[in-house]
């Protein structure tokens, strides 16, 4: 009873900790509240003219989803400060849901554990800086993890197709709050598949994919309101289909699987064996193909776009070395280890595909991968994490980890610029 009482209570500071971010206006993410700034007119076109501002979306000049806006201008019309309040607390559910996912995940685990490590998403600078300045990435985030719940739930063999109907419909919304989570539906579409083979069952489940992304390309493509490829925007100026940008994609993507594995790595080093530990063909194929990737690795464009972007080791290896060394040899050992959980496993080639995919811009920021990536490790890539790292001591240096992460980042974006 007193663990589960101080369980609450740290959750509620967490909890006040964000409240005392929204009334200070925290922008621990750095861009944030210049974001907010720039896209708060599109609640008052929506209001003002709703029919217009949808048929001529693409003319704004921006590839955020409208579905965010529409929501704010027709079912949550509560004024710009209301708007924000109550969003902030909508998307309290990704902790909730988060936790939700962590029970059916890791049965056995102590429950207060788990509410300790679904809540440090609230110490994430990118969850706290788009749940106090509102923005879509935050809404796609929320039904993304809903839809990983009902997935979970249907690995269980309880009620397995009303749970992949239900994790289709929520996947859905996802995509159309954020358009880069429309690509999972290849992962979970194969994960139902292998459940339900040819039957009555996976027809209607492709039936209601096709019905519900229907909307999405009536819009885009019959309305012609193509917003995604939006010529305004800098991410598309060149080739984002260029051996280049599948360079920069894969080794800053593997950087930041390093970031959220990292405490977890710190607990013991003997638990994440990379996937080879001798000198073998094998490994000298892989890490040619490692060196064929780096080969063609070039961010320096895309980052002068926006003087941003590339990942926490990207920033920290050129801050330290003015180059990419430290970022190649930290992405080498994470591509091991990727490696590992990769190798021989059909659905974790599918996933770590379909978020290479996620993101086809020349852009690369890490707050677009956050929470998604921790998500990916926990729920949904096999053999990737074990319930055994989830004991106090994680709890412990997972914590301090992110504090000192947001910490920092709130000096940096707003005390010592």
């Amino acid at each position: 009873m007193i663990i589960k009482k101080n369980v609450f209570i740290f959750i509620l500071l967490l909890y006040f900790s964000l409240i005392g971010g929204f009334y200070y206006g925290e922008d621990s993410l750095g861009a944030a509240f210049s974001d907010y700034q720039a896209l708060k007119y599109l609640n008052e076109k929506f209001n003002n003219d709703f029919l217009v501002s949808l048929l001529n979306y693409n003319d704004l000049g921006h590839r955020q989803s409208p579905f965010l806006y529409i929501l704010g201008s027709i079912i949550f019309d509560f004024g710009e400060l209301g708007r924000r309040i109550f969003f902030l607390h909508i998307y309290l559910f990704i902790p909730i849901y988060f936790y939700k996912c962590l029970k059916i995940k890791f049965r056995g685990v102590s429950k207060d554990y788990l509410k300790l490590f679904a809540s440090i998403i609230l110490l994430f600078p990118t969850f706290r800086s788009y749940s106090i300045w509102t923005d879509p990435h935050l809404l796609g985030i929320l039904f993304f993890i809903i839809s990983i719940f009902y997935y979970l739930k249907f690995t269980t063999n309880k009620r397995p197709f009303e749970n992949a109907l239900l994790n289709t419909f929520f996947l859905a919304l996802a995509a159309y709050s954020s358009p880069n989570f429309g690509v999972f539906v290849i992962y979970f579409y194969f994960e139902f598949s292998k459940k339900f083979l040819f039957s009555k069952k996976l027809l209607i489940i492709t039936l209601l994919n096709i019905i519900l992304s229907l909307p999405f390309f009536l819009y885009l493509f019959y309305l012609d309101v193509n917003f995604l490829f939006n010529n305004n925007t800098h991410d598309l100026s060149y080739d984002s289909f260029s051996l280049e940008n599948l360079s920069n994609k894969i080794i800053i993507i593997i950087s930041i699987f390093l970031f959220y594995l990292f405490p977890f790595i710190l607990i013991s080093l003997t638990k994440f064996k990379f996937a080879f530990s001798t000198i073998s063909l094998r490994f000298i194929f892989t890490s040619l193909i490692f060196l064929f990737i780096v080969y063609f690795f070039d961010f320096s464009l895309s980052y002068e776009y926006t003087n941003s972007g590339g990942g926490f080791f990207y920033n920290l290896s050129n801050l330290l070395f003015q180059n990419n060394t430290l970022l190649f040899i930290l992405s080498y050992f994470t591509y091991l280890y990727l490696l590992k959980i990769l190798r021989f496993n059909a659905s974790n080639l599918i996933l770590f595909f379909c978020l290479i995919l996620s993101h086809p811009q020349l852009t690369i920021w890490q707050a677009n991968f956050s929470p998604t990536i921790l998500f990916l490790l926990l729920l949904l890539f096999k053999d990737a994490i074990s319930k055994d790292n989830l004991d106090l001591k994680t709890l412990i240096i997972i914590y301090s980890y992110f504090s000192i992460y947001l910490i920092s980042n709130i000096m940096v974006r707003n005390i010592l610029t």
